[in-house]
């Protein structure tokens, strides 16, 4: 038999549901706002303006880990010539077993009781806070996507700065402070990747370098469509994203290592994303929190991902970069 207190707080759930519906589907909650389920709204915040979220490909996961088999480099003998009666000589390919965690991230975003019952109304309120922390929320899974580093933050996953390898690294020079970008060391870079690369990714100011060199020398400054029709920059065909997280202050050692302590160098990702995913074990989602307190009403944004990169060959970094 169920108690008044346990039929009190089912009806607060519920109370609680119906007012997150009501404030996303209210006509005065905006535009934005205005669709029938909350997870589909957040997610739409959380791409809009955000070509490169929209341009990694997410694919769903299970388990605690992605796990993947990495293929190691094949003998010289992979594949023969041979007369009608030879055998051909076996060079089988070996196989790394290779584990990327699932991580959480996750906001919770509060409206107080005093503001609800002040000045806007409660879809009003309802909208600002949502947007505020699916805008901290984009950051937060951006930043990790390219500096993430799980040995100085267990609770991260390893970003491009830590997936791709030393050995797939281009510098300019071995002089601390770094030099200055050069279109020889962007196609170097774009060399170095075995596939086919359709992602640059770099800071903004790297993005004006680019552009700089491409007028001074007389090239054409070409701009591609991608997914979510956004018009970018183009370097030999290749989309070149940008990220407010893709920081100029590096300092540079002269080594194949960076550290993010407050110099003036930069870095830039080249990546064929055929090879460079983002694993989903809980995609994007908003809960709304029971009701513990009369002070505030809550909700949370969480996800379960991993950054999964299935071939260190497939991506280069150009690290280095001085004003």
């Amino acid at each position: 038999m169920r108690t008044y207190w346990q039929d009190s707080e089912r009806l607060a759930d519920l109370r609680r549901s119906l007012n997150i519906e009501r404030a996303l589907t209210s006509s005065g909650a905006g535009a934005i706002l205005v669709q029938p389920e909350v997870d589909t709204i957040i997610a739409n915040l959380v791409d809009y303006r955000n070509p490169l979220r929209q341009n990694v490909p997410r694919k769903p996961g299970s388990g605690q880990s992605w796990l993947l088999n990495r293929r190691s480099v094949p003998g010289t003998t992979v594949a023969q010539w041979a007369a009608d009666t030879t055998e051909p000589v076996n060079d089988d390919g070996s196989y790394a077993r290779v584990t990327f965690t699932y991580r959480t991230l996750i906001a919770r975003g509060r409206i107080s009781r005093q503001l609800q019952a002040t000045g806007q109304s409660y879809a009003d309120i309802m909208q600002m806070e949502m947007e505020a922390r699916a805008l901290d929320f984009r950051d937060q899974e951006d930043n990790a996507m390219l500096l993430g580093n799980n040995t100085g933050n267990a609770n991260q996953p390893d970003g491009l700065c830590v997936l791709i390898t030393a050995g797939q690294c281009v510098m300019t020079t071995t002089a601390s402070g770094g030099e200055a970008l050069t279109l020889d060391e962007i196609d170097n870079a774009i060399d170095l990747c075995r596939y086919n690369p359709d992602m640059i990714v770099c800071s903004k100011r790297t993005r004006r370098q680019i552009s700089a060199l491409l007028s001074a020398n007389h090239m054409t400054v070409d701009k591609v469509e991608v997914n979510g029709g956004f018009k970018l920059l183009s370097y030999n065909g290749i989309p070149v994203y940008t990220s407010n997280n893709m920081v100029d202050i590096k300092t540079f050692n002269g080594q194949r290592v960076t550290l993010e302590t407050g110099s003036n160098t930069s870095e830039m990702y080249t990546l064929d994303t055929e090879h460079f995913w983002v694993g989903e074990l809980t995609p994007l989602t908003v809960q709304p929190l029971a009701k513990t307190t009369s002070q505030y009403d809550e909700f949370d944004i969480y996800e379960d991902v991993v950054f999964v990169i299935r071939d260190v060959a497939s991506a280069s970094k150009y690290i280095g970069l001085a004003p």
